[in-house]
């Protein structure tokens, strides 16, 4: 992801609505968590695939507020059969992406075939289609499965607890507009720290297979989302350090736009994924990030 989101005149109301409500309202911790290891984490109960309890979504919600993003630990939203299903459709698409750039004689370029020494040597070269895009070395984003299945049908699309926890955080009907694969190929470099943007939405990373610690997980800053530019001037940052969040199989990660985050290095042989979805308020699209100009591969 890169920071900045386009917003239409509608979206920018909005936006500037929430952050006046972010700003303006009391900065409480969620008193319910702090005697718990992870003050960022929600521990889903219940088992795979079932529905998220209102309490705990409630607890997320806050968390979310607070912190800028929550980890729902322990259960998960998907069943075993959905993950294994949802990790099968990614690798598929991503080996026909990677057949299709190399009958177009485009192998030198793409990410999985450059070394962590090329990249640092020869800096990035330039990747961007419609179906897959390289913001930083070794890294290849497939932003367009959401019309694919598994991912064109619940649970994977508009799951049901992600659209009142979205609701919950931001007062408002969401949808879902993007689901994809983030894909960390064995040298991947750091992606740098940045935002996606300071738009009213929400990123749900999941993790559909289990990886090693030094697979290259997220980072994120706690609170660096209440230091966007709207809110600099009117409340004093917050200096914390940043928090590894690596994920067990069906955990998810789901943080605000504005959290300040970043992908560590791939130190191992291996091609990580992880699928992500985009919530916010219906209507609302990101035009920066997932752009519509690019070419198409199978074009």
């Amino acid at each position: 992801f890169s920071a900045g989101t386009r917003l239409r005149h509608s979206d920018l109301r909005s936006a500037l609505t929430f952050k006046r409500w972010l700003h303006e309202r009391p900065q409480k911790s969620p008193g319910v968590l702090e005697h718990g290891r992870e003050a960022w984490s929600i521990f889903v109960e219940g088992g795979a695939g079932r529905r998220v309890g209102d309490d705990a979504l409630r607890s997320a919600s806050k968390v979310l507020c607070d912190t800028g993003f929550v980890i729902l630990r322990g259960g998960s939203l998907y069943t075993a059969a959905e993950l294994a299903e949802a990790q099968a459709s990614a690798e598929a698409a991503l080996a026909r992406t990677k057949d299709r750039c190399a009958s177009l004689g485009l192998a030198h370029r793409t990410p999985w075939a450059r070394q962590r020494s090329q990249h640092t040597l020869g800096g990035l070269v330039e990747f961007e289609f419609a179906e897959a895009i390289s913001y930083s070395a070794g890294r290849v984003d497939m932003p367009r499965l959401i019309h694919e299945p598994p991912f064109d049908a619940p649970p994977w699309h508009s799951h049901p607890d992600i659209l009142q926890l979205c609701h919950n955080v931001f007062g408002t009907a969401c949808e879902q507009s993007i689901l994809g694969a983030m894909w960390s190929f064995p040298g991947a470099c750091e992606t740098g720290w940045h935002r996606d943007g300071e738009a009213p939405m929400l990123v749900v990373v999941t993790a559909t297979s289990d990886y090693p610690s030094d697979v290259g997980w997220i980072h994120v800053r706690p609170h660096s989302h209440l230091n966007t530019r709207a809110g600099a001037l009117q409340r004093r940052p917050r200096h914390s350090p940043p928090i590894p969040a690596p994920l067990r199989k069906g955990e998810s990660l789901i943080f605000m736009y504005s959290c300040v985050h970043a992908g560590m290095a791939n130190f191992t042989c291996l091609e990580r994924c992880l699928l992500y979805a985009v919530y916010g308020p219906v209507g609302m699209r990101d035009t920066v990030n997932h752009k519509s100009g690019f070419p198409s591969l199978f074009a």
